[in-house]
């Protein structure tokens, strides 16, 4: 009897022991950087839980807007949440990671009503409609623009409207990264759809991405050391390399 609640008691403890070394991770809907319904979860997914499997860490993500998942990651919730450019507001209550990667916004357009569509500065964007999705940010020289109404910006709720208004005329440019809009004409358009959409070759913004780490949780120091090591390493031996070429060409989102 002594015998058989040792072993229990034993079991119970290696119990323990495996959950303390899984990593909750809040985030949101982006296809192919974070998705529930792709591949290893998105490329960002991938990279974080390859990063920290190298320090002995499974991890596990839950997808909710992304308004809601910064909050629930400061809400005690979660050790974490992913992933999010810089900011001075967030950088008060989160550590950030090394980053994961940068990505690029660009204006996608129509072909057939704004083929000739040119711009080197904001000057240039005058008295076109432009198409925002509701909780971007573009850049510190596109927000001010936008308050001088030299352009119309309209707010929608989320991408894949803005391309249905951008298809449909009634805007003339919508700002989104472009490997995420490509890959969300091809997934959710008709074919022949992403060959009357271009984007233009000048980025509106280029940044960095972070994995972020509440401050009130007091593991955050030791995840975040963790992670950034595991990051190093998956940099270092090709690993992130291979994960980024699958991006481009499509691996998490078929």
């Amino acid at each position: 009897m002594i015998l058989k609640c040792f072993f229990c008691l034993m079991l119970l403890c290696l119990s323990v022991s495996v959950q303390a070394k899984t990593v909750l991770i809040s985030t949101g809907e982006f296809t192919p950087y974070c998705s529930s319904a792709i591949r290893e979860k998105g490329f960002v997914s991938h990279v974080i839980s390859t990063a920290f499997s190298r320090q002995g860490y499974d991890v596990e993500f839950d997808f909710y807007p992304w308004k809601r998942a910064i909050k629930q990651s400061l809400s005690g919730s979660y050790d974490a949440t992913s992933w999010w450019a810089y900011n001075e507001d967030r950088a008060k209550e989160f550590l950030y990671s090394d980053a994961l990667l940068e990505v690029s916004v660009h204006f996608f357009f129509l072909k057939t009503r704004n083929g000739d569509f040119d711009w080197k500065t904001v000057d240039d964007l005058d008295g076109f409609r432009i198409g925002v999705t509701r909780g971007y940010y573009l850049s510190e020289e596109m927000e001010a623009y936008m308050k001088t109404d030299r352009a119309i910006f309209e707010t929608v709720n989320d991408d894949k409207m803005n391309f249905k208004r951008l298809l449909k005329g009634r805007i003339d440019l919508f700002p989104m990264n472009s490997v995420a809009g490509v890959e969300l004409l091809r997934s959710q358009f008709a074919p022949s759809i992403i060959h009357q959409v271009e984007y233009h070759s000048r980025a509106i913004s280029i940044r960095p991405g972070y994995l972020l780490f509440p401050k009130n949780n007091k593991d955050s120091e030791e995840l975040h050391k963790a992670f950034n090591k595991g990051l190093k390493e998956i940099k270092e031996d090709g690993t992130y390399e291979k994960m980024y070429d699958d991006l481009l060409t499509g691996y998490y989102s078929n």
